[in-house]
């Protein structure tokens, strides 16, 4: 009698743990229930988010503060770096600007993979927001407090803030995000960006459904608050760094940078060595390249006359830890094979040089006819790319 009892418990039992009841049941009891769990919901080991702020959410204005937003899952901890948007980076396929108006060249997609390009990592995802996007998604916050160094004037006199500490409604916040004061360098603006980015991760830690609520949000004009190909990764990365903020496990960084020019043209040139120090202690585990190990700085050249061409080359190779350091047109605009030349003759550049054929799907390895150069592969782009020819 007892032994068929317990065999009946034993069958219910299995049931209602195939049937997943017994473990919404220990949600509803902990009170867990709605709260997203984001660990193991992406693969990456440093799940990397590029957040762009900018005043047109189509792309027809250049970005205006951008930073990348990391989180290392062997270590636990989170990192971000404030990019100078007046920074003079190389744009594949366009040539060099400053790193925001890749934005209005082309769009998320072409900044992203010039970010990664400058930096040497792996971007997982873009998440832009619009300076309307910005005040929806802070305005749920009830306000942000913000320390304002200085007296803040626009371009035309006026005075928009003053200085000392307040607490700002969503639209003065975003104001404050995004303001280019007169007189004042971007790099002096960047900590108003840190305060801002505080608040929304402090935000996040108290309430992890907010993320949720923001992709979810639309402006009056029917757009996004946060425009993003991959929300999930977008509320994986806020919700881990918030909890990483709460312990205090987060780190701002800047990017290392030195003036270039005065005045309101002015902008800054990357410090190279110190950007790839900082990348390699804060940014490790993002950095691409797998098990091929020669030399991956690229020229790409427009041998086929098809626009923005060296952008799309340089979107395939974007997250095999190659950095494009050169584009421009080739000799002429008749190549109709891809050629991809390595100016080292190794055997552990001849693999790289076949990693480059197998992301572009096209095109015939060969070695320079004079050893040496700036670059460890010159790619001269055929008629026969994109091997879809769309």
């Amino acid at each position: 009698m007892l032994v068929g009892v317990a065999l009946a418990l034993l069958a219910i039992l299995v049931v209602l743990v195939g049937s997943g009841w017994l473990d919404r049941a220990f949600d509803l009891v902990g009170g867990d229930e709605g709260v997203p769990d984001p660990i193991g919901e992406v693969a990456q080991a440093q799940p990397t988010l590029h957040l762009i702020a900018a005043a047109d959410p189509d792309g027809t204005e250049a970005a205006v503060r951008l930073a990348v937003l990391a989180q290392d899952r062997s270590d636990g901890e989170g990192t971000a770096l404030l990019l100078p948007a007046s920074t003079i980076v190389d744009v594949p396929g366009h040539g060099t600007f400053p790193l925001g108006d890749a934005y209005a060249l082309g769009g998320a997609p072409l900044t992203s993979v010039t970010v990664a390009n400058l930096l040497g990592i792996r971007i997982d995802a873009a998440a832009t927001i619009s300076t309307a996007g910005w005040a929806a998604l802070l305005d749920t916050l009830g306000g942000v407090e913000v320390t304002v160094r200085t007296q803040l004037v626009d371009r035309d006199g006026r005075v928009r803030f003053e200085p000392g500490v307040q607490v700002l409604d969503g639209e003065r916040a975003a104001e404050d995000l995004t303001l280019a004061a007169d007189g004042e360098a971007e790099l002096d603006a960047l900590p108003r960006v840190q305060q801002v980015l505080g608040a929304v991760l402090d935000g996040v830690s108290e309430d992890p459904t907010l993320v949720d609520l923001w992709l979810g949000m639309e402006l009056a004009d029917g757009g996004a608050v946060i425009e993003t190909d991959d929300p999930e990764l977008v509320r994986v990365v806020l919700v881990e760094l918030a909890l990483a903020r709460q312990a205090d496990r987060v780190t701002t960084w800047t990017l290392p940078v030195a003036p270039l020019g005065s005045g309101r043209d002015a902008g800054y040139r990357p410090d190279v060595d110190r950007t790839n120090e900082l990348v390699a202690d804060r940014f490790a585990a993002a950095r691409s390249g797998g098990e091929v190990t020669g030399g991956r700085d690229v020229q790409i050249l427009n041998g086929n006359g098809v626009p923005r061409v060296g952008q799309q080359v340089a979107e395939r190779l974007a997250d095999g830890g190659y950095r494009v350091i050169l584009t421009g047109n080739a000799d002429r605009f008749t190549y109709e094979t891809t050629r991809i030349v390595l100016h080292d003759s190794s055997e552990a550049q001849l693999a790289v040089g076949r990693d480059v054929q197998a992301r572009l799907g096209v095109g015939e390895l060969e070695l320079a006819a004079t050893p040496g150069s700036v670059v460890d592969i010159t790619i001269v782009v055929g008629a026969d790319f994109p091997p879809d020819g769309g």
